[in-house]
């Protein structure tokens, strides 16, 4: 939400919205984090697994960013919204209780470095990646990859604002502050407000909300003129 927020509220670049939403997605994903660790639903060890094999991801998506055309980013960024809405649908129609499937190791390096890549170009978490992963090759708890996966965003997000360090002037600073202090106090407000709202429509709308800003990115993007 951040990415679509400052390119069209605030009128950012492509290359700047994405780096301005990393230190939106760190500063929340750390704040979800906090409380999820003193709760012991946090594996570290395998956060900071996640996280160092995909530092090679990380560093490319941050070191392409800048000398990919703008149509090119928003339209990968578009899709990879699709992508999270498919992945939030699909999950408000399963159980967390569910059997955990086969682990596969070979697929954590795999997504470790696409999620590396996605967070360097796009700005964005990656988490409806990185939590299925954890769940496949570590076999974790769904609970547990959640609050696992909110320290892997958080370090990735960190790591791809450090090699976006070129693009840091091309950024209002006072703005993604603004959009995280409402964050912070957002998220407490609604954390009060939507107790007694079932998950499964909490995310099935948040899935449709994010299909309909990637369609509209995509059309105002293609039909505007320049």
């Amino acid at each position: 939400m951040a990415v679509p927020a400052f390119l069209y509220l605030f009128h950012f670049s492509p290359l700047a919205a994405t780096t301005a939403s990393l230190a939106v997605v760190a500063a929340a994903a750390a704040a979800g984090a906090v409380p999820r660790i003193r709760l012991g639903q946090v594996r570290m060890k395998q956060a900071l697994t996640f996280w160092a094999l995909g530092i090679v991801g990380t560093l490319a998506g941050s070191r392409l960013a800048p000398v990919i055309p703008e149509v090119v980013l928003v339209t990968g960024f578009a899709l990879v919204m699709v992508g999270a809405a498919a992945a939030m649908w699909r999950k408000s129609s399963s159980s967390e209780a569910a059997d955990v499937p086969q682990r596969a190791a070979w697929l954590l390096p795999v997504v470790a470095i696409a999620v590396g890549v996605m967070t360097g170009l796009f700005g964005v978490g990656g988490g409806f990646l990185i939590v299925p992963a954890l769940v496949l090759v570590f076999g974790l708890p769904f609970g547990i990859a959640t609050g696992t996966s909110l320290v892997v965003v958080a370090l990735n997000s960190v790591t791809a604002l450090l090699f976006k360090f070129d693009a840091w002037d091309s950024v209002d600073w006072h703005v993604p502050a603004l959009v995280v202090v409402g964050g912070l106090v957002g998220s407490v407000v609604a954390s009060r407000w939507n107790v007694g709202v079932p998950r499964r429509i909490l995310e099935r709308g948040f899935a449709v909300l994010l299909v309909i800003l990637a369609g509209w990115m995509v059309l105002e993007l293609f039909l505007t003129p320049a």
